[in-house]
């Protein structure tokens, strides 16, 4: 008897591990299964609303077991944008684009979730146009950091043979390869700059219709310009206190607002 109950006890302590990995297969399946009824029953919004619900709800599982790949956001944003939780898909968006920049799919349906926020009718917290053409790829960090070590090797190459040579041709190379240099030097440098902006100041994205407060906390009056923050609306984390959070809006506003009401991207 005693066996067997150490048996028992062995295998309830594995199957947790053993169901981990099949759990997360599972829950991809059912988020797939549930998008493709969302599809079938478009003709019935409020049915295809909660089967969309139920595909990014699943997504949002795998989100907190740590699983990270743009494809994983990509999906996850689409699915929120058709289930109406335009939060959920404009936060998914900004997640999965720092996994990918360049993708042009999730850039393409971020800018149209942003267009079925309702802004305040003075435009406050209404994010810049992003100025990059859609259709160009985007270089990571990283891309940038090669392209920069690849110039300046070529740069001290040509311009050695520049000044061996006292040739026009190399001394052109030299010249292009040495402005190429500053030129990813200077683009690396701002993205470090960017990315470091990233970690001080949070993006957020609010979650839910809430008041915009002087101070930490609703005894606190709401802000003169803008008194209420819609669902959607995007800021930048200034100071933490507790359960809330000082918010910077794109136009300048500063306020406060529970933390609970916000959907944070995290660098």
């Amino acid at each position: 008897m005693r066996a067997i109950t150490i048996i028992a006890t062995l295998v309830m302590h594995l199957l947790p591990s053993i169901s981990v990995a099949q759990t997360n297969e599972q829950i991809v399946a059912d988020a797939l299964a549930a998008f493709r009824e969302g599809i079938q029953n478009k003709g019935r919004l409020i049915q295809s609303r909660a089967d969309f619900s139920k595909s990014a709800d699943a997504y949002l599982e795998l989100h907190r077991r740590a699983v990270r790949s743009p494809a994983l956001y990509r999906n996850l944003g689409n699915a929120a944008a058709l289930a109406d939780r335009w939060p959920v898909a404009i936060w998914a968006y900004h997640v999965g684009l720092k996994l990918d920049p360049s993708d042009r799919a999730m850039r393409e349906h971020l800018a149209f979730a942003r267009g079925k926020v309702l802004y305040p009718a003075a435009g406050q917290g209404r994010p810049e146009a992003d100025a990059w053409p859609i259709w160009l790829h985007r270089p990571t960090l990283l891309e940038l950091g090669w392209l920069f070590g690849i110039f300046y090797a070529l740069a001290w190459l040509t311009g050695t043979f520049a000044v061996a040579t006292k040739t026009r041709t190399w001394m052109l190379l030299a010249f292009l390869t040495i402005q190429a240099t500053i030129l990813f030097g200077v683009w690396l440098t701002l993205e470090f700059a960017r990315a470091d902006a990233d970690r001080q100041t949070p993006l957020v994205v609010v979650a839910e219709n809430t008041p915009f407060y002087r101070g930490n906390g609703p005894s606190y009056p709401q802000h003169a310009s803008v008194p209420l923050l819609p669902r959607g609306l995007e800021g930048r984390i200034v100071h933490r206190r507790g359960d809330w959070l000082q918010v910077r809006l794109s136009s300048g506003e500063i306020g406060w607002l529970p933390r609970n009401q916000v959907l944070i991207v995290e660098p």
